[in-house]
């Protein structure tokens, strides 16, 4: 037997409630393929996170900021699969998920966790590694979610 979900009393799971709406659509992953190999097999897909949250002054509702990224063969076809992944989530507001209920959803600014980039040394100073999207296959969008507990 499952435990039930979303688990009542609990803020949902925002990662899994972007993988149950956007899954109908296209494969849609939480984690990057380990390999480049990987990365260009398992195309087109939607990548999709939580890159921060918080709640209100009451603990009613969860604000998450989320980040879904489309990944396709090259970047016009990323960005029609974005396009059907914006309207997706714009019309979760008022609705369930997977038994999730959605009270808000808006796109906004895309955030980034602020990471250092990994860096090599060199003789000559400090070198930032490539571009990860050097033939710009990828198309990233942000929303901030509200939901209260389940």
């Amino acid at each position: 037997m499952t435990s039930p979900y979303p688990i009542p009393g609990k803020f949902p799971d925002f990662e899994q409630f972007m993988v149950d709406l956007l899954t109908p659509i296209e494969t849609t992953l939480t984690a990057l393929p380990a390999s480049g190999t990987d990365l260009q097999t398992a195309m087109p897909f939607f990548w999709v996170r939580v890159v921060s949250g918080s709640t209100d002054i009451n603990e009613i509702t969860y604000t998450a900021k989320v980040r879904i990224v489309a990944a396709a063969a090259n970047r016009a076809a990323a960005q029609l699969l974005i396009g059907t992944a914006r309207e997706a989530m714009l019309s979760t507001p008022g609705t369930r998920v997977n038994g999730v209920l959605v009270d808000w959803a808006e796109e906004s600014a895309v955030s980034e966790v602020k990471y250092f980039p990994p860096t090599l040394q060199r003789s000559q100073g400090v070198a930032d590694l490539p571009d990860l999207d050097p033939v710009h296959q990828l198309v990233e969008v942000g929303f901030t979610v509200h939901a209260r507990r389940q």
